[in-house]
């Protein structure tokens, strides 16, 4: 789609996105209400609910701990009266099948992740500030995730795809004998990670788009 035609409501996605976030600031955390147009939004675009015609009623925004002052997480009232969070933005770009095992691998590796930050609570590019994130400095985890997707054969993916579950919190999980988890996992004994703060992993990622764009050109 070009950039600039409508996406829906007559809105390309940029002004569909500019709408709704002004839309939603004028309401308070947990205040109730009704919008037709995000309602329709979800039913017809978000990659769950509109192949299960799903339609929430109502919305409301409720406070999500360490998310800092303005943060929230977005939530709709669905016909079975249960609360869900739902993402309108992954209405604009909605999930692939690959994007959600890939999650599920990215969830898959946290206790290596988190370890990792134990050993080093030091940012170990700058040496100076907290280690918030790990960096996959190489391969980085999207490249570990596509060739593990490539492992699958159709009737793995459409397996592990049936095990998903919108309606639950819980993270999903790929089972243990999926040879995309056993990829991960596998790659991961020999991955190069880093322990960083966030300024130096948004500097690890623009140097390494750099030096991909330099043996490109």
């Amino acid at each position: 789609m070009e950039r600039g035609n409508p996406f829906f409501a007559g809105m390309a996605k940029t002004a569909l996105k500019a709408y709704i976030r002004n839309r939603l600031k004028e309401y308070a955390i947990d205040e109730v209400f009704e919008d037709e147009l995000i309602s329709d939004l979800i039913a017809q675009k978000h990659y769950f609910c509109s192949v299960n015609a799903l339609r929430p009623s109502h919305f409301r925004k409720r406070f999500r701990p360490g998310s800092g002052e303005n943060g929230y997480d977005f939530e709709g009232l669905f016909p079975t009266a249960q609360w869900r969070k739902v993402s309108w933005t992954q209405c604009l770009d909605p999930k692939t099948r690959e994007d959600i095992i890939e999650d599920a691998l990215r969830n898959a590796v946290q206790s290596i992740v988190s370890a990792r930050k134990a050993v080093f609570p030091t940012c170990e590019k700058c040496g100076q500030k907290p280690s918030a994130e790990v960096d996959h400095v190489d391969p980085e985890f999207a490249e570990i995730a596509r060739q593990a997707i490539d492992t699958m054969s159709q009737q793995d993916m459409d397996e592990a795809i049936s095990r998903f579950d919108w309606w639950k919190e819980e993270a999903f999980e790929l089972p243990a004998n999926s040879p995309a988890l056993l990829y991960t996992l596998d790659a991961h004994k020999t991955a190069q990670l880093q322990a960083v703060c966030k300024e130096c992993h948004l500097s690890n990622a623009k140097e390494r788009r750099a030096a991909r764009k330099k043996v490109g050109s």
